[in-house]
């Protein structure tokens, strides 16, 4: 991988999806390029996956950063019901203070992502069907990756700090908004509940805006 010079538009402002695929962006800083790219892989690996209903386990990989022997997180991914083929497009590698930045993009085929299943309604000892709050699950794409999305609702909050541009979050219909924020940027804001049933899946993309 050769050192370029110049961030490419890919990365500043790419699509995070079109009418066929969604784009995966990645990063990792570290001294050894190579070492760098493998961990950036399983970060967008990672996020793939969260597209397309699948368990990813993560585990602790000490590796030699730019700041010492630094812990990050690697992704094994266990299919449920599909296989998620993120198709690698485009690498990059920028040079940083004594060190790398590899950036990464791959594809994914919107055909091959897989619906889950409906919720079971369930029924009582008396035949009524007890109420329940629907949950969905939130495949949040934001360009560049934010710092923190946080999840406001009547129960309080849930803060996620992103490893990538791509998040799968857990929402209910007792949440009220969705607060994205990364330093440098406005804060995007959006508003729920949304109008969805229990189990199905929503797509959002957000692009912020400088301050």
């Amino acid at each position: 991988m050769a050192y370029s010079e110049g961030i490419p538009s890919w990365i500043t402002k790419g699509p995070v999806s079109d009418s066929a695929y969604h784009y995966v962006i990645c990063s990792h800083d570290g001294i050894d390029p190579e070492e760098a790219r493998q961990i950036a892989e399983s970060k967008c690996l990672a996020s793939a996956a969260k597209l397309g209903g699948v368990n990813v386990k993560l585990t602790q990989k000490t590796v030699q950063s730019l700041t010492g022997s630094d812990s990050s997180e690697v992704a094994e991914i266990q299919p449920l019901e599909a296989r998620i083929k993120c198709e690698w497009t485009d690498r990059f590698l920028e040079k940083i203070k004594d060190g790398f930045r590899v950036w990464l993009r791959c594809k994914v085929l919107k055909s091959s992502i897989s619906t889950q299943v409906p919720y079971p309604e369930t029924k009582d000892a008396v035949g009524v069907a007890p109420t329940k709050h629907a949950e969905a699950t939130l495949i949040l794409t934001t360009v560049p990756q934010a710092d923190r999305i946080t999840v406001i609702g009547v129960g309080g909050e849930r803060v996620v700090e992103p490893t990538s541009n791509v998040v799968s979050i857990t929402i209910t219909s007792l949440d009220q908004k969705i607060e994205v924020t990364k330093a440098g940027y406005k804060k995007a804001v959006i508003n729920l509940p949304m109008d969805f049933s229990h189990g199905s899946k929503i797509h959002k993309d957000i692009i912020l805006e400088r301050d």
